[in-house]
């Protein structure tokens, strides 16, 4: 019996073909390019863009300006400081309100730095405003909308004009006992929004 004679190290390889691996690395390369480029804000920017293009909302206008300044107004009346927010902030919302122009204030409350949100968004009419509000309306109280949110979570939704106030708050999330307060003098403005 004779051993079988050895294969050369040339014919020996594991492993899968180099085309494969080649593929692999352009799929990386590429992903890396399109991930740039969304961060930089090259893709999704021209028309036919779809998500991309519409996550940018337009600037509120002075609906919403003169419904900002009235929120302020009757903060201050309560003794609350009002300021534009550091950081940037968006609630669990309706898809009905995905593209409309807001303003964002925050109500300062010393127990609770990162809470005190404020939004007042601008529809084009009364009656856009009286339908948008009550989606939304339903919408928080919908299973899509009130697990955004923790269970023990209150809203203060009322319409001013052509304009919408929101204030989402939570007694256990919460820490400042002001914010109680602050609800209840925002529930004062305009007519309050309820679901159909």
């Amino acid at each position: 019996m004779t051993p079988a004679s050895p294969v050369p190290a040339a014919h020996r390889r594991g492993g899968p073909p180099p085309w494969i691996a080649a593929v692999a690395i352009a799929g990386l390369l590429l992903g890396v390019v399109v991930i740039v480029a969304q961060l930089v804000g090259g893709v999704g920017d021209g028309e036919g863009g779809g998500a991309a293009a519409t996550a940018t909302v337009l600037p509120a206008g002075e609906a919403a300006a003169r419904t900002r300044d009235l929120v302020a107004k009757t903060l201050g009346n309560e003794s609350f400081q009002v300021r534009d927010p550091l950081v940037a902030y968006r609630p669990g919302e309706s898809p009905a309100l995905v593209d409309v122009p807001r303003l964002v204030l925050q109500a300062v409350l010393p127990s609770d730095p990162t809470g005190g949100y404020v939004l007042v968004y601008e529809l084009p009419s009364n009656n856009d405003a009286a339908a948008v509000g009550a989606d939304f309306a339903a919408y928080l109280v919908s299973g899509t909308g009130a697990i955004q949110y923790p269970r023990d979570a209150e809203f203060v939704l009322r319409r001013v004009g052509r304009t919408l106030v929101f204030f989402p708050w939570s007694p256990s999330v919460s820490p400042d006992p002001e914010v109680a307060r602050l609800a209840a003098a925002l529930g004062t403005l305009g007519e309050p929004v309820a679901a159909p």
